[in-house]
């Protein structure tokens, strides 16, 4: 994933970087930081796919937050923006662009990550894969898969009420999905965090009913990464 910031305060961005990175992990998010509305815009006008997600301080020199992000919404009327400012009374022109949030400066930290929380809920919501059940292509939301199962060369796609055969390599699905939300308790499975109702040290139980085997040595993984589940998305 990749954010880009534009503020005219370098230390800011320094701060807001650290944040970022402590959050996703330096691993999971590229990001690039601009120093004016228009060094962003030069960017931007090349590449307008390139960022997920985009902090714009709105009190700049120049081509100030509110005028950049609405160039921005004449490129790309979709990439969330989340408007940085130090006086709330300017937050109110936001709204004329489809600001995704709002932070005060200077940021505390637990509106951040509720920022950062519902991103990733909407980011997952808008996120679909493309599958090929014989001759038919699916699109299949994410968030709609409860677990997947592997058998040989093909795999098993459980939603909540229906089941798809796809010829596709498990360790080749898992590649492409989301990190946060999927966990692989077992070599044959991988399991939608959340549609899991309880654990114990052998198997996992989904709200269905169904019942998932929890290899030996996973269970501490497991547990920790549905507390970073909970955290993030739950």
């Amino acid at each position: 994933m990749k954010v880009g910031i534009c503020d005219d305060e370098v230390h800011f961005q320094k701060v807001l970087r650290k944040k970022l990175e402590s959050y996703y992990g330096v691993l999971d998010v590229e990001i690039e930081a601009f120093s004016s509305g228009s060094d962003f815009m030069n960017r931007f006008q090349k590449y307008p796919m390139e960022f997920q997600m985009i902090f714009m301080d709105i009190e700049m020199p120049g081509l100030n937050g509110i005028e950049t992000s609405k160039q921005i919404r004449e490129i790309n009327g979709s990439v969330p923006i989340v408007f940085l400012t130090s006086h709330t009374e300017l937050a109110m022109e936001g709204y004329e662009v489809d600001a995704f949030r709002f932070l005060d400066k200077p940021l505390q930290d637990e509106k951040l990550i509720k920022t950062l929380r519902d991103f990733d809920h909407l980011r997952l919501l808008d996120t679909k894969i493309e599958l090929q059940d014989g001759e038919r292509t699916l699109w299949i939301n994410w968030t709609e898969i409860q677990y997947v199962q592997s058998e040989n060369v093909y795999i098993h796609i459980h939603l909540e009420d229906s089941r798809f055969l796809i010829r596709k390599k498990l360790s080749d699905l898992e590649k492409d999905m989301p990190k946060q939300r999927f966990y692989q308790p077992h070599r044959s499975f991988l399991i939608n965090l959340g549609f899991v109702k309880s654990f114990d040290r052998k198997k996992i139980l989904m709200k269905n009913g169904n019942e998932i085997p929890l290899s030996r040595g996973k269970r501490n993984e497991f547990k920790t990464a549905m507390m970073n589940y909970l955290r993030v998305l739950g």
